[in-house]
């Protein structure tokens, strides 16, 4: 992220933990509060970055000091709403980062809950949570749910009935905002067709990251596909990625194939790669011990990079899978 040479004063001071030095720089020149960078970054948005380690995956926080220097600035008017170029603004980032506090503190300045990420008019923050497994911030922001579609009442485990006709048809309801699908352009564009066993499967696997066994028992008795690749990973391959090993061994239970090769996240991630890949890379332990124990071949390569699992948890510094992956090879 870009970092303004006015904004340079509050930056270092916020960096360096310092909320002495960071109130004096903020008496000394309070216009900066509504000034953007040349993307339209504002202050606010850059320490919400900063706060969040530029959007750390897994979730990497700053210190309460930080949290408190962000609130002071919302309450002396910094704009929760202002956005970017890229439509970015702070309640998303505390959306993908799992950031409860952050979120209510934005939620209280004002922030609405509408978003246009990749310019589409239904990118809200709801839905960046949600795709990234963020739950309990999802719940937060959930208030309502925008857009209140299929995808995202499962994936908050609320009541999917309204979103079907009594002949089980979709009602028009249950599709609003699926056109918001991936949060950045290395996700491969999707032409969607929103039949009905597409927009299924999907909120199926929006069930299976966040956990939500209920709604993905609905979901399969009214048609969901346990096995099918709707978007960059199968209900299992995502259950894995947020370590949801509820929903994994409920897959697995129900007839998910753990060595279900196939391509999923970005466009380079994983290529003709299985559930236990991503475990391992990601450090899912959880997952990766269920996995292991329902029988997944910890020998099988992907196609990108001829690497084993083990090989994707050394090379993710993924240092308890690395060590389970290793035990599981002398057995």
């Amino acid at each position: 992220m870009e970092i303004p040479e006015l904004f340079s004063p509050l930056l270092t001071t916020f960096q360096n933990d310092d909320p002495e030095a960071f109130d004096q720089a903020l008496k000394a020149n309070l216009d900066v509060l509504h000034q953007h960078s040349e993307t339209g970054d504002t202050l606010l948005l850059i320490l919400c970055h900063l706060f969040t380690h530029e959007l750390a995956l897994p979730p990497k926080w700053g210190s309460p000091t930080q949290l408190e220097m962000i609130r002071k600035l919302c309450a002396l008017g910094a704009d929760p709403n202002a956005e970017n170029a890229a439509k970015w603004k702070p309640l998303h980032v505390a959306a993908m980062t799992g950031q409860i506090a952050l979120a209510e503190i934005l939620i209280h300045a004002g922030s609405n809950l509408n978003g246009k990420l990749m310019g589409d008019p239904f990118g809200s923050p709801l839905a960046l949570a949600l795709f990234y497994a963020q739950t309990h911030v999802a719940k937060t922001i959930a208030q309502p749910p925008t857009p209140n579609n299929l995808r995202h009442a499962a994936g908050l485990g609320q009541p999917i009935d309204l979103f079907f006709q009594t002949d089980g048809s979709l009602v028009p309801s249950a599709i609003t905002g699926l056109s918001f699908y991936r949060p950045f352009d290395f996700f491969p564009e999707w032409q969607r067709t929103y039949s009905r066993q597409e927009v299924v499967d999907e909120a199926l696997t929006w069930a299976a990251r966040n956990n939500q066994v209920g709604s993905m028992a609905e979901l399969i008795d009214r048609g969901a596909e346990l096995n099918n690749n709707v978007y960059r990973g199968t209900p299992l391959l995502w259950a894995v990625y947020g370590d949801r090993v509820e929903a994994a061994a409920w897959l697995l239970d129900h007839g998910a194939d753990p060595d279900l090769r196939h391509d999923f996240g970005g466009s380079e991630h994983g290529k003709s790669a299985v559930a236990l890949h991503l475990a391992a890379q990601f450090n899912g332990v959880k997952c990766l011990r269920l996995l292991l124990e329902r029988g997944a071949d910890p020998t099988i390569r992907d196609a990108a990079f001829n690497g084993t699992p083990l090989d994707w948890a050394e090379f993710g510094q993924a240092h308890e899978a690395v060590e389970i992956l290793r035990k599981a090879a002398q057995n």
